[in-house]
């Protein structure tokens, strides 16, 4: 048996003499002089995380390595220098009776240059992603990253089509999982405005698409929680980042999404165990696949929406960080998420699912707020914010009824066994107002209906109850309105679209000021610009400082919207 030591001895030699070997050849490119570095871990690990050497390889390093000791020690077979490499001075003089701990030094050195002289000769490596060589230490990721959410704005735009309020509800309401007829897990959702559409939700494991039994999806539904549905969150802020959200993919660093979360500021973990949790959620989001059967219709006009099963996200997890002696990195400096967002986009956010109404191309905003609540102390908070934020297309007055709304974002269980323990109602009051006063407190507008939500019923009024105070509680009617700071943006782009025809522009004649503006005299932010577009909010800015050219097709949806010049 190969002594694990040992072979990740070979390893970390290996690596740090081709670091060397590609220091030189870097430093060669630059015109500077060629001189010895010093190969830091740091940059063993980086370098051993781009070449992505395979395992296969160090295990066939490792079985060389046993046999050529075997035949040194037992049969006094000494083995042989590198081929080709008459340079390379291992101390050949090295007595044959040497003990066997200094014949194995003496052996691990070897290989070790003979693995770093094959990677070498094998591998093509780009020395311009190696320049970070020349320092020591990596200045820039190997990968391009998106930028960290909420830089300018306290909110960002987010898909609220039906597979995306959907995949919520699946992490959240586990206990809506069922096996279905066939043994398979399964979670369905019904569209509020049409019995015959309908979303289904189904568990596989990465890499596959084969739907798994109950038995074997009950353990990743169990894994759903409040940090999967974030970062699906995160995963769809970023997603209409893109210029065309149905095609692209992107790659998101899990120390930005850490500093997203608000978990920088988590004294009881180590950046390397919140790396970690980021990795766990993406693995789990990775799991959960979508089938959408949906026929959008208004009047005479129809679009089949409908989706094959495929997965919701689709995810490629890298890890950099140092080796342990299992080859794992437990502790990663940096997590790689790369994410690409799955079929049911092309059907609900394409351009040709514009011409499906607002049931395909709705958006709302992400407040940051939601992301940084504590689940543990604010758990309803949190739910009644989640909900809210994505259910505006079918309450953009903001009305809810106290039961029906609990009933939605918590077990119907909750709600029904409150109703028979005195004790429980009392906690699920207490909840509900906590909740409402965290919300307050986070700038979102509650106002309770003098009708039906009395004053002794509402937060912070401590007279007691009457004896059925809970029923009266449950039919209550109460208004959430997201913060005044969020744009109250109902109308969808599709019914914008609808309201002329696009002018006939035959060359660009619009202007940075001008589209500035028109801004202005609308009384419209960037942001909602951007909703209207389809657009980020970056890409907006970059419009109103000249940074980027007006296209006809984009000028004439810029004179439907906005009051511009002729």
């Amino acid at each position: 048996m190969v002594n694990r030591d040992c072979t990740q001895a070979i390893r970390y030699l290996a690596l740090s003499h081709l670091a060397s070997e590609l220091y030189r050849r870097v430093a060669e490119q630059k015109g500077q002089e060629s001189t010895s570095p010093t190969v830091t871990d740091e940059v063993v690990n980086r370098l051993g995380d781009l070449l992505q050497v395979s395992e296969a390889f160090w295990k066939q390093q490792s079985q060389q390595f046993q046999r050529e000791l075997d035949d040194w020690v037992q049969r006094n077979k000494k083995p042989e220098l590198l081929p080709g490499v008459p340079e390379i001075d291992l101390n050949p003089s090295l007595p044959d009776d040497a003990d066997v701990d200094l014949k194995e030094s003496y052996l691990i050195s070897l290989f070790g240059f003979k693995a770093a002289h094959t990677l070498s000769s094998n591998i093509d490596i780009e020395l311009k992603k190696l320049n970070w060589l020349i320092d020591g230490t990596p200045s820039q990721p190997i990968l391009k990253t998106e930028s960290q959410l909420f830089q300018s704005e306290k909110f960002v735009p987010i898909p609220t089509a039906d597979p995306m309020v959907s995949s919520i509800a699946a992490q959240l309401r586990k206990d809506l999982w069922c096996q279905g007829s066939s043994g398979i897990a399964q979670f369905r959702h019904q569209t509020k405005t049409s019995s015959q559409n309908y979303i289904e939700h189904y568990i596989t494991t990465p890499g596959d698409i084969t739907m798994l039994p109950w038995e074997a999806a009950e353990q990743i539904i169990d894994k759903f929680g409040f940090n999967t549905v974030k970062l699906h969150l995160i995963f769809a802020a970023h997603t209409m980042q893109q210029r065309e959200p149905w095609k692209s993919s992107f790659t998101l660093k899990a120390s930005n999404i850490v500093k997203e979360l608000g978990w920088d500021r988590r004294t009881d973990l180590l950046l390397s165990q919140k790396l970690n949790e980021v990795a766990k959620a993406a693995y789990i989001l990775d799991c959960l696949v979508v089938k959408a059967v949906w026929i959008e219709s208004k009047g005479k006009k129809a679009a089949d929406a409908s989706t094959p099963v495929g997965r919701v996200w689709n995810v490629l997890i890298d890890l950099h960080g140092q080796l342990t002696l299992g080859g794992e990195i437990n502790q990663p400096g940096e997590v790689y998420i790369t994410v690409q967002p799955g079929l049911w986009t092309q059907h609900f956010l394409s351009k040709a699912g514009g011409t499906a109404k607002e049931a395909l191309y709705q958006f709302g905003w992400l407040a940051q707020e939601i992301l940084k609540m504590d689940p543990y102390h604010d758990e309803l908070a949190l739910r009644l914010a989640i909900h809210l934020a994505t259910d505006n297309r079918f309450h953009p007055s903001g009305r809810y009824q106290v039961g029906g709304l609990l009933e939605v974002v918590q077990p119907r269980l909750i709600v029904d066994m409150a109703r028979s323990d005195r004790r429980r109602a009392y906690d699920l009051k207490q909840n509900w107002d906590n909740a409402l006063k965290l919300l307050t407190q986070l700038g979102w507008r509650i106002e309770f209906d003098p009708q039906t939500y009395p004053e002794l019923l509402r937060p912070g009024n401590d007279a007691r109850k009457p004896r059925g105070y809970l029923d009266k509680l449950l039919m209550a009617e109460v208004t959430i309105r997201q913060p005044s700071s969020i744009p109250e943006l109902t109308t969808t782009q599709a019914e914008v679209l609808e309201t002329q025809e696009l002018p006939s522009i035959s060359e660009v004649t619009l202007t940075s000021e001008q589209i500035k503006q028109g801004l202005k005299a609308k009384g419209w932010n960037q942001a909602k610009l951007a909703g209207f577009l389809g657009v980020s909010q970056p890409f907006i800015s970059q419009l109103v400082n000249g940074r980027r050219a007006v296209t006809l097709e984009l000028e004439a949806r810029l004179r439907q919207l906005l009051p511009l010049p002729n």
